[in-house]
């Protein structure tokens, strides 16, 4: 149906997460921003922005219900549509006496709607791409969240500081008008589900079809969900919490150098994202195991360089080279074992599905974070016992795995 990866729908499709995402990005950039000005308070401002990740994290599963039940691109456009009407309503009623309350909520209201958006965005991909272009697809989804992510808060720090919060809550407002608008034009196809009755029933049907798909059906799937949520626990944790507590405590060495390291983070990201694009058809679902064995092999050298007592210089530059190659390599395997889970799901589960693919990840990233903020506290002076056993968690973790992506693969 779909001849082309740049057809005209998913091309709007695109254009529209460009549009929305780069708004929501710089907006939750400056707003975080102005919580620190305003009460320079860190506790504050963690407590806000870790409360304002709850909505998605907890009903993203109801937002993937939905985008089976509803018409995809009527989704998409209500919700932009909200987001702007949200936007424009804070924005007039800002002031310094409610400001901390009022961003607080509409973080919160922004992930709400994140929690209903993302799994009908991803669910509609499939259906808007021949499975030849799925990969594709998906790295140019994958590579406008990376992009949005990474330019984002730059955008958002130079418009911040040179205008403050008043003109980015009237620029982001209109990125979402202009998003709802261009999506209006979408076509996405659609099936409405013949099953009715009240809501509780609806969601108990739902649960209830997704569970047995996933556990009786195609166990395969589940593990493979339950695999990436595992990788994303080991590897998240290390870049997130380990990064800079080697670079800037066990090292000492100076913010520009860690500044460095974040942007070879980014850059791998991106490559990763147009690798899986340009190659990822070209790797067999049965042998992405050994990405992950790759993952947890990078990590080694970095956890000798500790051990051995390696120059400061040596153990950095070994640091960046590995966290950088594993960021690349995650980027790689998120975009092709999303793919292959799309290819295997039947359309009417495809947003329930997708959801919990994004709740499983982010659920296990926060806990990874957690425990490894307590661990490296733990081996302080001995940082290398927990590289290096935490590159034979995620090396072995891929060798599990190698039954399951076979199963997949067949």
């Amino acid at each position: 149906m779909y001849q082309k990866l740049f057809n005209k729908n998913f091309t709007m499709v695109v254009i529209g997460q460009i549009i929305s995402l780069f708004g929501n990005v710089i907006l939750r950039f400056a707003l975080s921003l102005y919580i620190l000005d305003a009460t320079g308070s860190a506790t504050i401002f963690g407590s806000i922005m870790a409360v304002s990740m709850l909505p998605t994290i907890v009903l993203s599963p109801f937002g993937g219900m939905l985008a089976d039940r509803v018409n995809r691109r009527n989704i998409m456009v209500a919700l932009d549509f909200t987001t702007a009407a949200i936007i424009f309503i804070f924005g007039f009623a800002l002031n310094e006496n409610t400001a901390i309350p009022a961003i607080a909520v509409v973080l919160i209201l922004l992930s709400l709607i994140q929690a209903f958006y993302q799994p009908s965005v991803q669910s509609s991909v499939p259906l808007l791409q021949t499975e030849n272009h799925l990969i594709q697809a998906n790295s140019v989804v994958n590579q406008v969240m990376a992009f949005a992510n990474l330019l984002g808060p730059v955008l958002g720090g130079i418009l911040y500081g040179m205008f403050g919060v008043g003109p980015i809550i009237v620029i982001s407002g209109i990125s979402f008008f202009l998003s709802a608008i261009l999506e209006i034009f979408i076509h996405i196809p659609f099936t409405p589900p013949t099953e009715k009755g009240n809501i509780f029933h609806i969601v108990k049907s739902d649960f209830k079809d997704s569970m047995k798909f996933m556990v009786k059906e195609r166990p395969d799937i589940l593990k493979a969900l339950l695999f990436t949520g595992a990788i994303s626990f080991f590897i998240a944790a290390v870049a997130i919490v380990g990064k800079p507590y080697l670079i800037r405590v066990t090292l000492g060495l100076s913010a520009e150098h860690y500044g460095i390291t974040e942007g070879c983070l980014g850059a791998a990201g991106i490559l990763g994202g147009i690798a899986a694009g340009v190659i990822g058809s070209k790797i067999k679902t049965k042998k992405l195991y050994y990405l992950m064995i790759l993952m947890g092999a990078f990590l080694v050298p970095v956890g000798l360089a500790f051990l051995l007592n390696a120059p400061t210089f040596t153990s950095y530059l070994l640091i960046t080279i590995a966290f950088s190659a594993n960021q690349l390599l995650y980027c790689m395997f998120s975009i092709l074992i999303l793919s292959v889970i799309q290819q295997k799901t039947p359309n009417h589960l495809l947003g329930k599905i997708m959801a919990y693919v994004s709740t499983v990840v982010m659920c296990s990233q926060p806990l990874g974070q957690a425990l490894y903020g307590v661990l490296f506290d733990k081996f302080t002076t001995n940082v290398y016992i927990l590289l290096i056993a935490t590159a034979i968690m995620i090396a072995t973790i891929g060798l599990l795995s190698k039954k399951t992506f076979k199963s997949l693969d067949e």
